[in-house]
């Protein structure tokens, strides 16, 4: 049996600074360089390894990506892509609508 790992990536200037983000791109801080750090260690310490590692082509998604899969080659696929926001990119998340709580998340793959 395989199993799938998602992970988000670690935390970026515009999650700091309360940005929505997108399609447009931000750099990890370095709190989010250790979050990716943290991650790693674990799966090492679990003796968890992957056999292929998907990455969007994002800057964050691939930074993180690259240091959690040190050990490995991570494809960069631009099919995995975050939405586009267009003029909300950049913004203030408070511009997104709120979601309600217990609402079930569905995810697709």
């Amino acid at each position: 049996m395989k199993t799938l790992y998602l992970m988000r990536h670690g935390q970026t200037l515009f999650n700091l600074r309360g940005k929505i983000q997108g399609a447009c791109d931000s750099p990890l801080t370095d709190e989010g360089i250790k979050q990716a750090e943290i991650v790693r260690d674990y799966f090492i310490n679990h003796e968890i390894n992957f056999d292929f590692a998907y990455s969007s082509t994002q800057e964050r998604a691939v930074d993180t990506a690259e240091i959690v899969c040190s050990y490995k080659n991570v494809a960069h696929l631009k099919g995995i892509k975050e939405w586009n926001f267009g003029l909300f990119e950049g913004e203030s998340e408070q511009l997104n609508p709120k979601i309600k709580e217990g609402l079930p998340m569905v995810i697709f793959l």
